[in-house]
């Protein structure tokens, strides 16, 4: 009977130090918490490599690498999530990376390709406005807001971006209409200081 005290004890001798250094992804959430995205990166990589056919790890993978500027890699992370399983979290994913890049075009028809399926998805009609006004393509953006505006009337951040795409596109009355609500359900928007003495 000793011998096997004597043999279960050098087992978990041997086995112990294995465990302590398996790293989990609670510890690359924390290391992200902490803005340490490449030990974050380098869990979430062990994790990988260990679970290949996990899509969520490609994603977070690409999260960090995004997080870390690093576009190109992010997106290719992200494409390799989407071979494992389509999700709309990598195609948005894939998206921002574009707005990163410059790349707005891209990033228009990405999303303009999403919102066929995706018609009132307000993330992909937000990033779709925000694509349109970084090409100045003023009228275009509003449109997508108003789309926005038409799922989520409250959505105060929206209504005033809607606001200040209506007025650059030189749609003023409209500007105008939006503008009265914003004033009225959020006055203290940055919006209504900077068009008070254009749109009132």
């Amino acid at each position: 009977m000793n011998i096997r005290i004597i043999i279960l004890a050098l087992a978990l001798s041997l086995t112990l130090p294995l465990l302590a250094q398996t790293r989990d992804i609670a510890q690359s959430y924390a290391l992200e918490s902490q803005a340490d995205f490449i030990g974050s990166l380098e869990i979430m990589r062990e994790l990988s490599a260990a679970d290949p056919q996990e899509p969520f790890y490609q994603v977070r993978i690409a999260w960090l690498e995004y997080l870390l500027g690093r576009y190109e890699r992010s997106i290719s992370s992200y494409r390799k999530a989407i071979g494992l399983r389509d999700n709309l979290d990598a195609r948005v994913g894939i998206i921002n990376c574009h707005l990163a890049l410059g790349d707005y075009r891209l990033a228009l028809s990405a999303t303009d390709s999403l919102l066929v399926e995706h018609r009132q998805n307000p993330q992909l009609l937000a990033k779709a406005a925000y694509a349109a006004y970084l090409l100045k393509e003023h009228s275009l953006a509003a449109d997508y807001y108003i789309r926005l505006i038409q799922v989520y009337p409250w959505d105060m951040e929206s209504r005033g971006y809607l606001v200040n795409n209506l007025y650059l596109a030189g749609r003023v009355d409209e500007a105008r209409a939006e503008y009265r609500l914003l004033k009225k359900y959020y006055p203290l928007s940055g919006i209504v200081a900077q068009y008070k003495s254009v749109l009132e």
